[in-house]
């Protein structure tokens, strides 16, 4: 019996680890995240390529460009960083 409690209580904790690590990640990536808001898609690119991106977003006045890999995307969504946001 002890033995079995051994060896069900490693992979348990090393799951909670895991599951606090995740959440903390998240949690940190969210708050020191620029303001998504900030953030607008931009339709010119079927594809994006940082470079081509950032490019065509300063062309059409703004201040940067990303591509954004966000959950649900099968491919990388250009955006373009609005010239209101610092």
């Amino acid at each position: 019996m002890e033995a079995w409690r051994k060896a069900t209580a490693t992979p348990c904790r090393a799951l909670l680890v895991l599951l606090i690590v995740v959440s903390t990640l998240a949690g940190a990536a969210v708050s020191t995240a620029q303001d998504e808001g900030c953030w607008k898609d931009d339709n010119h690119h079927p594809i994006c390529m940082t470079e081509d991106c950032r490019l065509t977003c300063k062309d059409h006045g703004h201040e940067d460009g990303r591509c954004n890999w966000g959950w649900g995307n099968l491919i990388p969504i250009c955006q373009c960083l609005t010239a209101d946001c610092h």
